[in-house]
């Protein structure tokens, strides 16, 4: 279960997190990794069948890339100051990449303006963004090749941030939990998101104050 996953869990009406639970799960999560990861390697090698080991390894790098993609997302430090939101999300987009892009043949194209944030602010553009590419994947894509991309950009009234894909979501998709959450962060953020689908594809929009 990714951290997503477990902020967004059952019961529905979710209550506020203290930081030291987010960081707990976020933990035990990594903890699981480490040792599914571990499990997987030592099966690798104790294994007598050229095919059987590499399918293994495969298995074991592609959790080690979910595991890191799942580090970008981590909540930062409570005393860390402002940090480039272009810096930020760039990192996500190139875990992302690795752990759920590029053996779908699915490329991301990022285009993104200096935006210098508190980090606590950053945290939860990332989380949104990260949930947008995933659907952007799911739904607007549905398990075929193509393109995604995320465009930061400065605005006179704030920061505007889209995350787009060529497929063909002419129809909205449900409203679940991952929808949820974004709608959650965006309102803490002050901003709104938004969403426009059209047969050639969904434009996911977030717009939000650059200070609050």
């Amino acid at each position: 279960m990714s951290l997503l996953d477990s902020l967004t869990a059952e019961p529905r009406q979710r209550l506020p997190q203290p930081s030291y639970l987010v960081e707990e799960i976020s933990h035990r999560v990594m903890n699981e990794y480490s040792a599914a990861i571990g499990d997987l390697s030592l099966a690798a090698g104790r294994s007598a069948s050229d095919q059987t080991r590499a399918t293994l390894n495969r298995v074991a790098e592609r959790l080690r890339a979910h595991a890191e993609a799942h580090c970008a997302l981590l909540a930062p430090a409570p005393d860390e100051g402002p940090i480039d939101l272009a810096d930020y999300l760039g990192r996500i987009c190139a875990s992302m990449t690795k752990a759920l892009l590029a053996d779908r043949e699915i490329r991301l194209l990022a285009e993104m303006d200096e935006v210098w944030l508190d980090a606590g602010r950053c945290w939860r553009i990332g989380l949104i963004v990260a949930e947008l590419i995933r659907n952007a994947v799911r739904h607007g894509l549905a398990g075929r090749s193509g393109c995604v991309r995320v465009a930061l950009k400065r605005a006179t009234d704030g920061v505007s941030c889209m995350v787009s894909d060529n497929g063909a979501a002419a129809t909205e998709f449900r409203r679940g939990r991952g929808r949820r959450l974004i709608e959650m962060l965006a309102d803490e953020l002050g901003g709104t998101v938004s969403w426009r689908f059209t047969p050639a594809g969904c434009i996911a929009e977030l717009a939000f104050p650059d200070a609050g």
